[in-house]
Protein backbone atom coordinates (compact mmCIF):
# COMPACT_ATOMS: atom_id res chain seq x y z
CA UNK A 1 0.00 0.00 0.00
CA UNK A 2 1.13 3.09 -0.83
CA UNK A 3 0.19 6.99 -1.72
CA UNK A 4 2.38 8.75 -3.97
CA UNK A 5 1.98 12.18 -5.55
CA UNK A 6 3.60 14.71 -7.14
CA UNK A 7 5.35 18.05 -5.75
CA UNK A 8 7.10 20.68 -7.36
CA UNK A 9 9.85 19.41 -7.66
CA UNK A 10 10.02 15.82 -6.77
CA UNK A 11 7.22 12.93 -6.46
CA UNK A 12 6.67 12.22 -2.71
CA UNK A 13 5.53 8.24 -1.87
CA UNK A 14 4.51 6.94 1.57
CA UNK A 15 4.48 3.56 2.32
CA UNK A 16 1.46 2.05 4.75
CA UNK A 17 1.29 -0.86 6.42
CA UNK A 18 -2.68 -1.19 6.88
CA UNK A 19 -5.47 1.19 6.83
CA UNK A 20 -8.94 1.36 8.73
CA UNK A 21 -11.33 3.22 6.53
CA UNK A 22 -13.64 3.99 8.98
CA UNK A 23 -12.04 4.86 11.89
CA UNK A 24 -14.08 7.43 13.72
CA UNK A 25 -16.45 10.11 12.78
CA UNK A 26 -15.63 13.41 13.24
CA UNK A 27 -17.61 15.14 15.59
CA UNK A 28 -17.01 18.40 18.20
CA UNK A 29 -16.38 16.22 21.18
CA UNK A 30 -13.23 14.70 19.23
CA UNK A 31 -12.02 18.34 18.17
CA UNK A 32 -11.93 20.15 21.23
CA UNK A 33 -10.32 16.75 22.85
CA UNK A 34 -7.73 16.49 20.17
CA UNK A 35 -7.45 20.36 20.23
CA UNK A 36 -5.97 20.19 23.62
CA UNK A 37 -3.07 18.02 22.80
CA UNK A 38 -2.27 18.40 18.94
CA UNK A 39 -4.70 19.48 16.53
CA UNK A 40 -6.10 16.48 14.27
CA UNK A 41 -8.75 17.86 11.85
CA UNK A 42 -7.30 17.63 8.79
CA UNK A 43 -6.49 14.72 5.92
CA UNK A 44 -2.46 14.11 6.46
CA UNK A 45 -2.25 13.50 2.38
CA UNK A 46 -4.91 16.03 0.75
CA UNK A 47 -5.13 18.65 3.49
CA UNK A 48 -8.87 18.08 3.52
CA UNK A 49 -10.98 19.84 6.72
CA UNK A 50 -13.04 17.28 8.20
CA UNK A 51 -16.60 18.21 8.48
CA UNK A 52 -18.63 17.51 11.68
CA UNK A 53 -20.73 14.02 10.72
CA UNK A 54 -17.75 12.96 8.27
CA UNK A 55 -15.88 9.58 8.80
CA UNK A 56 -12.28 9.63 8.99
CA UNK A 57 -9.65 6.49 7.83
CA UNK A 58 -6.86 5.51 9.75
CA UNK A 59 -3.42 4.61 8.40
CA UNK A 60 -0.22 3.62 9.59
CA UNK A 61 3.02 4.36 7.49
CA UNK A 62 6.05 1.82 7.49
CA UNK A 63 7.80 4.96 9.40
CA UNK A 64 6.29 7.61 12.22
CA UNK A 65 2.83 7.67 14.05
CA UNK A 66 -0.29 6.68 12.39
CA UNK A 67 -2.24 9.34 10.00
CA UNK A 68 -5.55 10.86 9.37
CA UNK A 69 -7.01 9.91 5.93
CA UNK A 70 -10.18 11.53 4.26
CA UNK A 71 -12.12 8.78 2.50
CA UNK A 72 -10.55 9.95 -1.04
CA UNK A 73 -7.26 9.42 -0.17
CA UNK A 74 -8.02 6.25 2.08
CA UNK A 75 -9.58 4.70 -1.34
CA UNK A 76 -6.41 5.37 -3.03
CA UNK A 77 -4.67 4.12 -1.01
CA UNK A 78 -6.77 0.61 -0.92
CA UNK A 79 -7.04 0.55 -4.44
CA UNK A 80 -2.68 0.44 -4.57
CA UNK A 81 -3.22 -2.50 -2.28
Amino acid sequence: MELSKIVPSRRKTIKFNWCNKEFLVMSEKYRSARNKMRPMDTCFWCGHKFDNGEMMALAQPEKGANKLLCQTCADLLRGNE
